[in-house]
C-alpha cells in the first residue's frame, strides 16, 4: 500500500510530500512532489502499474519467495559441494545479483527485467581499482564475463523452479551469449621472461619470485598454488599435489630441479614463520601472508612487478600459456600439454597446436625420409613401421 508523508525542508523550510509505495516481492518505490495532489496521482498510478504485471498463476510454495531466499538455499544447499575454486568465483556473481534483483519476488522477475539488468551490467565495465590485464579501471566487461553472470542467474532460477518455487523460468526467453573465444596465446618471450624476474626479485614481496617461477615451471593456476599447504610439497620425491583444482581433479606436478632449490628456502621460511607464532592455525600454507592463516595476497606486488617489466596486455594467468606454449615449442604434444595443465580434453590446449608446427614438420620429414627416400631409385631399402612402433627392414623394387 502506498503511504504519503508530509515534510519540511531543513534548508529553505519548503513543504514536499514523499510517496512510498511497498508491494510484497518488490524494492520499495519512492518518489517526492511538491503537490499533494500530484503524490497521490503517482502513487495510484505506480501500484496500478505493479499490479497489472503481477504474475497470477503463482504455485503456494513460491508465495513471498524473493530471489534473495534462492541465493541463501543454493548458498546452503549447492554451493558447498563445488570445487573451491568455483565457490570462490560464485561469491561476486551472487553478490551482484543479490544486490540487483534479491529483494523482488520470483513473480515479479521477468525476461525483460534480466535483459535490462544484464545490460546494466556490460555498461558498467570493469570497475575494480586496476584491472589484471593492465588496463585502466573502467575497461568494458567482456562477453565471457557476462556470460558468467547470466549463467549464474539462470542457475539459481533453474534450481528455484525444482523447489517448487516458481512455474515458469523467466531465463528461457534472454537472448544467450554464444560463440565466444577466449583463447589467448599471449606468453613471454625470453626478454620479456628475464625482465620480469628480475621485476618479481626485486619486489618488496620477498614470496613473488618464488610464485611466479612456479608458475612458469608448472603451468599452475595463482590459485592452485596459493593453495598448497607444507603438506602438499614432497621435496625429496619432486612433486607437489594440487588440491584445490577448477575442475575439482587432484593431480600431482613435477618439480624441476631449480624450482626444487626455489622451495627449499621457501619451506624453511614459511616453517620459521609459523613455529614463531603463538597460535599456529591448523593449516599451514606454503605462502603464508605475515599472521600465517591464509595464503598471501600478491595482487598488488604483481601488477607493481608486471607495471615495472614494461609488459602489455599480460595476466598473471598467461604465465600458465607462457608454460603451454613453451612446451609446444619443445616439441610435446597436445596431450602432454594437456596433461601438464590439468586438463581433462584436449579442447583447451589446440590452441597452442600452431606453436607445435616445425616439430610436426620435422617429424613428417623424418618418417618421408624413413619410407620414401632411397626407395626410388633401388639406392637402399626403406623401412617398414610395424605395429609396436619400430622399423623393419623391407627391399623395395626399383621402379621401371
Amino acid at each position: 500500500m502506498p503511504t504519503i508523508e508530509k515534510r519540511v525542508r531543513s534548508d529553505n523550510g519548503d513543504t514536499y510530500y514523499r510517496v512510498r509505495v511497498r508491494v510484497r516481492g518488490l524494492p520499495e518505490k519512492q518518489k517526492t512532489f511538491k503537490r499533494l495532489t500530484d503524490a497521490k496521482l503517482w502513487a495510484q498510478q505506480t501500484e496500478a502499474a505493479i499490479r497489472r504485471g503481477e504474475v497470477q498463476n503463482v504455485v503456494p510454495a513460491a508465495k513471498g519467495k524473493t530471489l534473495a531466499d534462492v541465493i541463501e538455499r543454493y548458498k546452503k544447499r549447492v554451493l558447498p559441494h563445488r570445487a573451491e575454486s568455483t565457490q570462490r568465483a560464485a561469491v561476486t556473481y551472487l553478490a551482484y545479483w543479490e544486490k540487483a534483483l534479491g529483494a523482488y519476488g520470483l513473480t515479479y522477475i521477468t525476461t525483460d527485467l534480466i535483459e535490462a539488468e544484464l545490460e546494466k551490467l556490460a555498461a558498467a565495465g570493469d570497475m575494480r581499482r586496476k584491472s589484471d590485464e593492465g588496463e585502466p579501471a573502467g575497461k568494458p566487461k567482456s562477453r565471457k564475463t557476462i556470460k558468467h553472470y547470466r549463467d549464474t542467474l539462470a542457475l539459481l532460477m533453474k534450481h528455484a523452479k525444482s523447489w517448487g518455487w516458481a512455474t515458469q523460468n523467466p531465463m528461457e526467453g534472454v537472448t544467450p551469449i554464444t560463440n565466444i573465444r577466449d583463447e589467448r596465446t599471449r606468453f613471454l618471450s625470453d626478454s620479456e621472461r628475464a625482465v620480469l624476474l628480475d621485476a618479481c626479485k626485486a619486489s618488496d614481496n620477498d614470496q613473488l619470485f618464488n610464485i611466479v617461477v612456479f608458475a612458469l615451471s608448472t603451468g599452475a593456476r595463482k590459485s592452485e598454488i596459493l593453495g598448497l599447504t607444507l603438506a602438499d610439497v614432497d621435496l625429496q620425491r619432486g612433486s607437489a599435489i594440487f588440491r584445490d583444482t577448477k575442475n575439482g581433479d587432484t593431480r600431482a606436478a613435477p618439480l624441476a630441479r631449480h624450482l626444487r632449490d626455489l622451495l627449499t628456502g621457501q619451506v624453511a621460511k614459511a616453517e620459521a614463520l609459523y613455529a614463531a607464532l603463538p597460535h599456529a592455525p591448523k593449516t599451514r600454507w606454503l605462502f603464508p601472508r605475515a599472521d600465517g592463516v591464509l595464503p598471501i595476497d600478491i595482487r598488488t606486488a604483481w601488477e607493481n612487478a608486471r607495471d615495472k617489466a614494461g609488459l602489455v596486455d599480460f595476466r598473471f594467468h598467461d604465465l600458465r600459456h607462457s608454460t603451454a606454449s613453451y612446451l609446444a615449442m619443445k616439441g610435446a604434444s597436445l596431450v602432454e600439454i594437456a596433461e601438464v595443465l590439468g586438463h581433462r580434453t584436449l579442447q583447451m590446449v589446440r590452441r597452442y597446436a600452431h606453436l607445435s608446427e616445425s616439430h610436426v614438420k620435422g617429424l613428417v620429414e623424418s618418417l618421408g625420409e624413413d619410407i620414401f627416400e632411397g626407395a626410388a631409385d633401388g639406392t637402399r631399402p626403406a623401412k617398414e613401421l610395424n605395429r609396436g612402433g619400430s622399423s623393419v627392414i623391407r627391399k623395395v623394387p626399383a621402379p621401371l
